[in-house]
């Protein structure tokens, strides 16, 4: 994962919940139910913006842990390497499509 500028004890209280909980047949977001518990338990009072950015970085989190299952997934933060790569193997397939122009 890239560093954070800031936000870490956030992530690590996120981390600390479980990111998602057992919904159904599968996973969903933590509940608002589940911060105020950790709260009482953890003796801790997150501010209003705090308890609101954990539920979404929990919706993010379940979204991105669907989308990492697709075939050729990117990380969901820009990877220089990764990008350059991309890119390189773009210019090849173009200049291969070129080259099979001319010879045809």
């Amino acid at each position: 994962m890239p560093p954070l500028d800031w936000g870490h004890y956030l992530v690590d209280y996120l981390f600390e919940l479980g990111p998602t909980v057992a919904a159904g047949m599968g996973s969903g977001p933590l509940p608002p139910s589940e911060i105020e518990a950790a709260q009482r338990l953890l003796g801790i009072q997150f501010r209003p913006w705090e308890a609101r950015l954990l539920l979404r970085l929990s919706r993010e989190y379940l979204q991105e842990s669907h989308r990492a299952t697709e075939e050729n997934c990117r990380p969901p933060w820009d990877d220089p390497v990764v990008a350059q790569a991309d890119q390189m193997a773009t210019a090849r397939r173009m200049e291969q499509a070129m080259q099979r122009l001319i010879e045809d």
